[in-house]
């Protein structure tokens, strides 16, 4: 089975026992008799290396998180920029996937503030927690219900995250992100709208019902840029479907067209083969190569006699 997260990245999560997601999973009914007697048998060493680590863990989360901000504050001095390292993803893991509902925001707020960038929280955080969701799912360490709930927290993290400023300015271009028709809206997807929102862009996220329903969208609205999101290789042929629908009934005909998804991010190349303008690696990239292209259509209007 493969969860559908929009995410194209490997989790960065293993069945090690040596994570603190492996130690939470040992309370969840997920988790098969066999691997639970696979673990009861491990050498002793082995478990006192596993709670070393996970001993190391905690600690080197309390420093950074409490002590050395604490210490410059003190002193006057400004945090410098949190950096966000696989650790913080394995203990957001664990939370998501425990009991504690509340813990989840507070830890995502905790790592907010204490200088992690918004950018950076979305795409060096809650994605790659994502991501691992989607693998310890396809491991059968954890079930359905599990990680469809763990998304839900963490889109509530991702929208607690969003400035009270967050409305962009009337004349400020317009991006449409939406799965391919017949395909669900993701957590992926709107990780990149919401990238896209707080670099300023006008922007619109949610599934399409059907190709005529998506034509008549970019008919009726002046669009700069439509992004597509497909889960799996084998719907290009829609995709390229859809673009050319899309070109030829978009009231802008300059309208740029990027694509993302599993595939794309294994064979950028793929993207030109469907007629698509771009990918882009992560939500921070897609915005980048989305101001491009419409600098490249400003351009070339302004050069065209």
């Amino acid at each position: 089975m493969t969860l559908n997260t929009g995410l194209s990245h490997p989790g960065l999560v293993t069945r090690s026992d040596n994570t603190d997601v492996s130690a939470a999973l040992q309370h969840h009914s997920s988790e098969t008799e066999a691997r639970k007697a696979i673990r009861a048998r491990a050498p002793v060493s082995q478990k006192v290396r596993a709670g070393d680590e996970r001993r190391r863990h905690i600690l080197a989360s309390a420093v950074e998180l409490g002590v050395i901000p604490e210490l410059l504050a003190r002193h006057g001095v400004k945090a410098p920029t949190l950096l966000i390292a696989d650790w913080h993803v394995t203990q957001l893991t664990s939370l998501v996937l425990g009991h504690d509902e509340p813990a989840v925001l507070a830890y995502v707020m905790d790592v907010r503030a204490q200088g992690a960038e918004p950018d950076a929280v979305l795409v060096d955080l809650l994605a790659p927690t994502a991501r691992a969701l989607g693998a310890l799912w396809d491991d059968d360490l954890c079930d359905f219900t599990e990680v469809t709930i763990g998304l839900w927290r963490l889109q509530s993290a991702m929208r607690a995250l969003a400035p009270a400023d967050a409305m962009p300015k009337s004349q400020a271009p317009r991006v449409v992100m939406i799965p391919l028709p017949g395909e669900p809206q993701t957590f992926g997807l709107d990780m990149v709208a919401d990238c896209f929102r707080r670099a300023g862009w006008n922007t619109w996220t949610g599934p399409v019902e059907s190709s005529d329903a998506l034509r008549t969208l970019v008919g009726q609205r002046q669009i700069e840029v439509l992004g597509f999101s497909i889960a799996s290789g084998e719907r290009l042929d829609d995709v390229r479907r859809e673009i050319s629908g899309v070109r030829r009934a978009s009231q802008n005909q300059k309208i740029a067209i990027m694509v993302g998804g599993p595939c794309f991010s294994a064979d950028p190349a793929l993207a030109e083969a469907v007629g698509a303008d771009a990918t882009a690696k992560d939500a921070r990239d897609a915005v980048v190569k989305a101001t491009t292209l419409l600098c490249e259509a400003a351009t070339t209007e302004r050069h065209t006699p």
